[in-house]
């Protein structure tokens, strides 16, 4: 294998969201086979550049599933090799069905992500996939006209609520006004720009550091990963995983919290 596309939580990162020695031990140690280490996750650019700095590894993500691909080297953005943004109607519309449904919103930036409280999901605010985000309290009617006249644009919103039945609702709207979602957890429905997606952005990548997807070895957990997941030479689905992803990939590992990538990547290592 030449590159390893690896989603962060639910399958690098622990319960905890922290990477177990384990893992870190066997990126390394791919990293200095020469292998290449790519972080495809929902998580924002900010979030995975930080895991990269704590491995002390360079390589790439797909961060905001996808919509933003960048080189990182000494945990820094080295490079933006491609972004993308959600158009402004697609926003608007997003977060008018949120405020209808009452559920929480956050709408992702390159260095910040802003918070519409709708209706405050308080048993998420402290999980670890909450604690990525540099949140900033915001208004809807602030934001608005920033949006409609291209003040500031958006990677990703992603919508939270402790009732999923909310989150199943707004989906069904998104999906009657063409707009695609994907979940990334239970908890969290997600929307980027049409047609931006893991799998578009490891294409992307893969055709930039001209390595042959039969070459890649992918690995997660939730629905969206499937199409990196589908695309990718070996797939792999965490014991964690839900029940579409254990479908569609070639192998099983362990858990998140038994080290799953470390299992099926020292199989790779010599």
């Amino acid at each position: 294998m030449k590159l390893i596309a690896v989603d962060l939580d639910g399958t690098l990162l622990d319960s905890d969201g922290k990477v177990t020695p384990e893992n870190g031990q066997a990126l390394k140690k791919f990293n200095q086979q020469g292998g290449i280490v790519a972080l495809a996750t929902g998580r924002s650019i900010q979030s995975a550049r930080e895991v990269f700095a704590e491995l002390k590894l360079s390589g790439y993500t797909l961060a905001s599933n996808g919509a933003y691909v960048a080189r990182i080297e000494q945990g820094e953005i080295a490079e933006v090799l491609k972004n993308y943004t959600i158009p402004a109607d697609t926003v608007k519309t997003a977060l008018s069905f949120a405020m209808e449904e009452g559920v929480t919103v956050v709408a992702s930036r390159a260095t910040q992500d802003d918070r519409i409280n709708f209706a405050q999901d308080h048993n998420e605010v402290d999980s670890p996939y909450y604690a990525q985000f540099n949140l900033q309290e915001s208004r809807v009617e602030d934001l608005w006209e920033k949006v409609e006249n291209g003040a500031i644009s958006y990677f990703k919103l992603a919508f939270t609520d402790g009732n999923t039945s909310k989150l199943v609702k707004l989906r069904a709207k998104l999906e009657k006004a063409q707009i695609n979602s994907s979940y990334s957890d239970k908890y969290w429905l997600e929307v980027m720009a049409e047609g931006i997606n893991k799998g578009a952005a490891l294409n992307f990548l893969t055709k930039y550091l001209t390595v042959d997807l039969s070459d890649v070895l992918a690995i997660g957990d939730q629905e969206n990963d499937l199409e990196m997941l589908e695309i990718s030479g070996t797939s792999v689905a965490m014991a964690n995983a839900a029940p579409a992803v254990k479908q569609l990939t070639d192998r099983l590992t362990t858990s998140n919290n038994d080290s799953g990538v470390a299992t099926i990547l020292n199989e790779y290592l010599n």
